[in-house]
């Protein structure tokens, strides 16, 4: 080869090996581009993290809170003029409301107070709801015979009826357990803004979400005072944290907060914000719930609405906020009071609120409620659990309300929570002295147990309601989902059944004799509880000694398919056999279905329809349209209903249920008692023109009893 050729091969060489180890050419730039791309990316995820909580809750805010409990509210007590109505009585059950007694100021009850006059009480009444919407607060002046109530005026005029506030049954929470009664800064004192702003944010109306000399200022006055007196932090940087952000103490959560106050200043009113951070400020604890707003705070410790805030009860209620564990009015009143002296004093170096106001605030005792302990209980506890258990699913059925925890609700219930505390505490007294009586030494691995409903057969409202004995051992609800044999019970819808035909009267002979029935190849051959026969005897005499034999030869007279309909337009919802042992009750139904046969007996033979549901509102105040419920419905006719009554009213004076009568009741009372086969279930029913009661008492396994 040639040295031209050589040199030629060698460049060639050379160029391949240079093409092999040079790095491709990238085009300009390019490296610029993902640097901005990269740098674009971290601040829009860093954006996000930090404005995410803003977005997400900013729709809500400046509204009423959107999450606070559902309430369920009994009965409100009736007023009649010319009845018997105790002072005691009444002052008793305002008492239990969470009222006062306390002199007028200048002339007028305060709302949440009474006071006694010659002969009468003047009652400073509360906001309340009622079936027609919130009534505002109203005076009523109450005049008495002795125990009767002789005169009535209300807001200044006579009347002849009136209703007191309605009892706090049980409220519904949600996982969380916040107690919330929100309020609307118009309705909120000055005294109590001006308390919160003078220890948590004076500048408040002056900074624009951030205050650098409210740090340097709280930093100094912690560092001279040797302790945690003033906060950094502005009122809109503690509604952040509340709202949108967790309590770790973080220099990211701090920057993410200052960022967070700055949106929300230029997004909101000051108003808007100082009203959202009053309904949002956490302020302790009541039992097992959290206190979130001044209007828990105001009733919790007060039983009052914040408005009706003595300056006092504000500056306490104010000073709690810093620290809510040390400063509960109820487990620390001493140092309540130190903290509500501090707040008053801050009060007076910005030349808010009068010296002589302040001195009057200082000489006055911290003073939570006299009636706490109920008015705690009814924010925080479920009355009448049973009871509760049922409404919710009523307002799901006639309603459509799916969730009642936190849903805001206010649910206006026909339960008298007087008669409810004495079914609840006849009901335990009852069963405890049956298990040392009759039941002593039971071996059986389930308590006895009993169910009771009383309702007013006059519309169907549910008055008392008990489901079981202890509700925290046993959610099962035998008042409407035991079905249990009904035996001599029901005998009544057969006399009634044949009173209605005319086939019998209370003075009618009946056969007490052995029968024998056959059907369908079998033979029934029903036995008396004491295994003997009477012979003949009127009707009245074989129903107060509830006499099976003659029970069941009148029922195949009447006809069992009559009685079969009969008891279901009275109430019963099983799928009822004309067989001839369905006349001594030999099929199942609950104490609820058994309370609706014998309230259509009270009610001269038409059926009640049972609820417990009175009106609904949601949180807007609106009513909600449900299911209606039916009218009354004549199912037996008023004859056959007054013969039935005068024959059970036998049963209490000279039958099986004589024993009410040696006991002292006296009044002219209607009613049955009921057992049956092992004496497994046994029953009392009894009634008045204006309540039927209902009572079961059994064990869950079915076992026999000796009652």
């Amino acid at each position: 080869m040639s040295a031209a050729a050589r040199s030629s091969a060698g460049k060639g060489t050379q160029r391949k090996l240079l093409r092999r180890t040079r790095r491709p050419r990238r085009p300009p730039r390019l490296w610029f581009k993902r640097v901005l791309l990269g740098t674009a990316a971290v601040i829009l995820a860093g954006g996000a993290w930090l404005l995410w909580p803003f977005w997400q809750l900013s729709g809500q805010f400046g509204a009423e809170p959107v999450r606070q409990p559902s309430r369920l509210y009994g009965q409100a007590p009736l007023l009649d003029v010319g009845e018997l109505h105790p002072p005691s009585e009444i002052t008793g059950h305002l008492k239990d409301l969470g009222y006062r007694e306390q002199p007028p100021v200048e002339g007028e009850p305060l709302p949440g107070t009474w006071h006694s006059v010659d002969g009468g009480l003047v009652v400073g009444m509360r906001s309340f709801p009622t079936v027609n919407g919130p009534t505002g607060p109203v005076r009523l002046d109450l005049g008495f015979r002795g125990k009767r109530l002789a005169r009535m005026r209300w807001n200044g005029r006579e009347a002849r009826r009136a209703r007191l506030e309605p009892p706090l049954v049980s409220s519904f929470y949600g996982p969380e357990l916040k107690e919330r009664w929100p309020v609307t800064l118009d309705s909120v004192p000055t005294h109590l803004v001006q308390a919160v702003l003078a220890v948590e944010d004076d500048r408040f109306f002056r900074h624009q979400g951030l205050s650098v000399s409210g740090i340097v200022r709280a930093a100094w006055v912690n560092l001279r005072g040797r302790e945690v007196r003033q906060g950094g932090s502005t009122l809109t940087q503690q509604l952040v944290k509340n709202l949108y952000l967790t309590h770790e103490r973080t220099v990211s959560r701090k920057a993410r907060e200052a960022v967070l106050a700055l949106l929300l200043e230029a997004r909101f009113s000051k108003e808007a914000i100082l009203q959202a951070y009053l309904n949002e400020i956490y302020l302790g604890r009541s039992g097992r719930v959290n206190l979130i707003g001044v209007g828990a705070a105001a009733r919790a410790f007060y039983g009052k609405r914040p408005q009706d805030l003595t300056l006092a009860e504000a500056a306490v209620i104010a000073g709690i906020i810093r620290s809510p564990a040390n400063y509960d009015p109820l487990r620390h009143p001493e140092r309540a009071k130190a903290r509500r002296d501090q707040v008053l004093a801050r009060l007076g170096e910005l030349e808010w609120v009068d010296a002589e106001l302040l001195e009057q605030a200082r000489a006055q005792e911290v003073g939570t409620v006299a009636a706490d302990a109920a008015v705690r209980r009814a924010l925080t506890t479920r009355q009448a659990p049973y009871f509760t258990t049922y409404v919710r699913d009523e307002v799901r059925r006639r309603f459509g309300i799916l969730d009642l925890d936190d849903g805001g609700y206010t649910l206006l219930t026909t339960l008298d929570l007087a008669d409810q505390r004495s079914a609840e505490a006849s009901t335990s007294w009852g069963l405890q002295s049956l298990e040392k009586g009759w039941q002593k030494n039971h071996k059986g691995p389930e308590p006895l147990q009993a169910a009771l409903v009383s309702l007013d057969p006059r519309d169907g409202g549910i008055l008392a309601y008990v489901g079981g004995r202890n509700f925290s051992a046993s959610q099962f609800d035998r008042a409407s989902q035991a079905r249990r044999q009904a035996g001599s019970a029901f005998k009544p819808v057969v006399y009634a059944a044949a009173f209605e035909r005319g086939l019998a009267s209370p003075s009618t002979l009946v056969d007490d004799s052995p029968l024998t029935v056959r059907l369908a190849g079998r033979t029934w051959s029903p036995q008396n509880d004491d295994d003997a026969f009477e012979g003949w005897l009127p009707v009245r005499a074989a129903v107060e000694g509830s006499r099976n034999v003659p029970t069941a030869r009148l029922a195949l007279q009447v006809g069992l398919p009559r009685i079969v309909q009969l008891a279901r337009t009275m109430g019963v919802e099983e799928r009822l056999q004309p067989l001839p042992a369905l006349a001594l009750g030999a099929f199942e139904v609950t104490p609820l279905e058994m309370a609706s046969m014998y309230g259509t007996l009270a009610a001269a033979g038409r059926r009640p329809p049972i609820h417990a549901v009175d009106a609904v509102f949601d949180r807007q105040g609106q009513a909600l349209q449900g299911e209606a419920l039916p009218a009354p419905e004549p199912v037996l006719s008023q004859e056959a209903a007054y013969l039935m009554t005068s024959v059970l009213q036998g049963v209490l004076d000279r039958g099986t249920a004589r024993r009410t009568r040696a006991d002292g009741l006296a009044d002219p009372l209607a009613g049955k008692t009921g057992t049956t086969n092992g004496r497994r279930d046994s029953w009392f029913a009894g009634y008045s023109p204006d309540r039927a009661t209902v009572v079961w008492v059994g064990y869950d396994d079915n076992a026999e009893t000796r009652l």
